[in-house]
């Protein structure tokens, strides 16, 4: 069965799309509503419409500036754009020629003479302007569409500032919250750390089990503090590149990931090659190792294993590791690397964090130069792969 074409009706008010809708619809022509002139555009170029009815008065993105913008497209270059208006003020009509439209009916509609007026303008007929009339109006039309854009630009400079402000504003609240909590913070763990050695005399069974409890969560507490942390200092900062043995900082990071995969019941597997100094800034170095072992051990679940890999070549380190965890989806596998991104998908429930993790990481191994490789699938796990170039030494 053939179908007439498809209308697409640019209109706020919701009685003034049903009547067109009923009215057009009798009359076996399919009718795409939009309420706003965004929509209109968005729906213009997803249904390929044979009609445009725009409302001229639309909120925001006006009828005349939406017909302009449809008749930019080029599949709309031939395709009627009717107005529609209540406006009877003189020039409106010649207005909404200049901008594009083929066509103008004032409202209140006319229900019974609607349909045939659709059909002669998707057969062919349109209104137009003479030439010297034409001219004079678009050339004050264009005035208007410059003097709309100036008053955005300068929105937008003042909503700009604004956002700066604010993020100054943060930048200070966050050098504070950095002060205030991890004075307190470093306290605690320092005398939980006593209580689990037993240098502050015996502990019963349970009361050694509720030690650990607080310690591990206060690490947790800790890690999260610093990852925020660290992740508004290091975009700010430049880094400050040593010379410096790797294992130096690698021993205590495998020694404290050891102890974590014990209590989190996962195997851990270390394979490290001999390697060579290298210059890197040693706090990012150290952020990156800890968040990319962190990752792991999150979402990998008792019983499996995460293996920590780090082979040095002539002109790279390279930094591995791979675990049996919950893998990532394909569709997220970009996004992850996003600050606060978390992954929306049901085998992560049960998982809290930040979203700062990854995010640092990419972050840092981008400041020095590096790459970063990501093989995962749901169910099968994840290898995350760095490889940190050889800077030249100065002098060497």
């Amino acid at each position: 069965m053939n179908q007439l074409p498809q209308i697409l009706y640019i209109e706020d008010n919701p009685d003034n799309q049903r009547l067109v809708q009923r009215v057009l619809s009798a009359r076996g022509y399919q009718v795409v509503i939009a309420e706003d002139g965004p929509g209109g555009l968005a729906l213009a170029r997803t249904t390929h419409p044979a009609l445009v009815l725009v409302d001229l008065g639309i909120p925001g993105l006006d009828g005349y500036e939406t017909t302009t913008r449809l008749r930019s497209l080029a599949h709309m270059h031939n395709v009627p754009i009717i107005a529609l208006t209540a406006d009877a003020s003189p020039g409106s009509r010649e207005r909404a020629l200049v901008a594009g439209c083929d066509g103008y009916l004032s409202k209140p509609i006319d229900a019974r003479a609607l349909p045939a007026q659709i059909a002669e303008f998707i057969e062919g007929r349109r209104e137009r302007l003479p030439e010297v009339m034409e001219t004079e109006l678009l050339r004050s039309y264009n005035q208007k569409l410059v003097e709309r854009l100036e008053a955005r630009v300068r929105e937008l400079t003042l909503a700009n500032a604004q956002l700066q402000d604010l993020d100054r504003m943060k930048d200070q609240f966050l050098a504070t919250l950095s002060h205030e909590l991890r004075t307190p913070l470093t306290s605690l763990l320092g005398y939980l750390e006593l209580f689990d050695r037993g240098m502050l005399g015996p502990l019963t069974p349970q009361q050694e089990e509720a030690v650990r409890v607080m310690r591990r969560s206060s690490e947790v507490l800790a890690r999260q503090l610093n990852n925020l942390l660290y992740f508004q200092e290091v975009r700010s900062r430049s880094l400050n590149f040593v010379q410096l043995q790797p294992l130096d900082i690698l021993r205590p990071l495998i020694a404290a990931a050891r102890e974590r995969a014990a209590q989190a019941q996962l195997q851990f597997e270390v394979l490290l090659s001999e390697m060579q100094p290298i210059e890197v800034d040693r706090s990012a170095f150290e952020h990156l190792v800890r968040n990319l072992l962190d990752n792991a051990f999150q979402y990998t679940e008792p019983g499996g294993r995460v293996r920590f890999i780090v082979r040095d070549e002539p002109t790279r380190l390279i930094i591995r590791v791979e675990d049996t965890g919950i893998g990532i989806p394909a569709g997220e596998q970009e996004k992850i690397f996003l600050p606060f991104y978390q992954v929306d998908h049901s085998l992560a429930r049960g998982h809290p964090g930040s979203g700062l993790g990854l995010a640092i990481v990419r972050h840092i191994v981008e400041a020095h130069g590096g790459q970063i490789a990501l093989r995962s699938a749901p169910g099968e796990g994840s290898a995350f792969t760095i490889a940190i170039p050889r800077r030249q030494v100065a002098g060497g």
